[in-house]
């Protein structure tokens, strides 16, 4: 089993976007599931802004509902949950319409474990600012949740340096299959394999260089709070 990760845990990615939890946690939320946590993804958006301006220049078109499908397809198999808040991407606030939803939804899954975006100043999209933001007031007040890791953003310049490694060697294979799923957005850097590859590798060769050299591959997390010796669950 991997270290700190225990069956007991209630594990729940909060992002912005479909695809975010995937291109962060994929292999993070496999490998927890694996050592028999239930585990759950929460998209706060449908995503059917994410049409970049030469597409809609030739007529694309994305409904309410396409990237939620793609994303829930990733997980086929897995056991891990998935929903969609259906909240409207590119305007995203950290106020209390969002706060409320996201803490609703951590209430009700149990969260004791918050996996999200990072908060930090730097390049980002502003709906991962806003999650970020919106999971961190909300994990304060549910009850049990005694573990916060934010992801590492995929932007240029986003000043966030992973200080957590979890090893995703087994599952990297199915994080490319998974992202792959991802064909509205077909032709992001960020969603191909190259990319993916590389940045499992990245992390390991800045903190760990010799498990990296010999193949190894990682997810890169930073932690905002982990209680170590956490009270066993009623």
């Amino acid at each position: 089993m991997p270290a700190l990760m225990s069956a007991q845990d209630r594990v729940v990615a909060v992002v912005a976007h479909p695809d975010d939890a995937e291109l962060m946690f994929y292999g993070t939320l496999r490998a927890w599931h694996d050592a028999g946590a239930e585990v759950s993804v929460v998209v706060a958006t449908h995503g059917a802004g994410g049409v970049s301006l030469a597409d809609q220049a030739v007529g694309a078109r994305l409904e309410r509902g396409d990237r939620p499908a793609e994303s829930a397809a990733s997980y086929e198999g897995t056991g891990i949950g998935f929903e969609c808040l259906e909240l409207e991407d590119g305007a995203l606030r950290a106020d209390r319409q969002l706060v409320s939803a996201v803490e609703t939804a951590l209430v009700r899954l149990g969260c004791t474990v918050l996996l999200t975006h990072a908060v930090h100043e730097g390049n980002d999209h502003q709906d991962h600012h806003a999650v970020a933001r919106a999971a961190v007031n909300a994990a304060v007040r549910v009850p049990g949740c005694t573990t916060v890791l934010h992801g590492q953003p995929h932007n240029a310049h986003s000043h966030v340096a992973p200080t957590v490694l979890v090893d995703i060697t087994a599952y990297v294979d199915d994080k490319v299959k998974a992202l792959a799923r991802h064909q509205s957005q077909a032709g992001r850097y960020y969603l191909g394999e190259e990319f993916t590859r590389h940045r499992a590798a990245e992390a390991g060769y800045r903190l760990l260089p010799e498990p990296a050299a010999d193949g190894r591959c990682f997810e890169g997390l930073v932690p905002a709070l982990l209680l170590l010796g956490q009270p066993e669950r009623p």
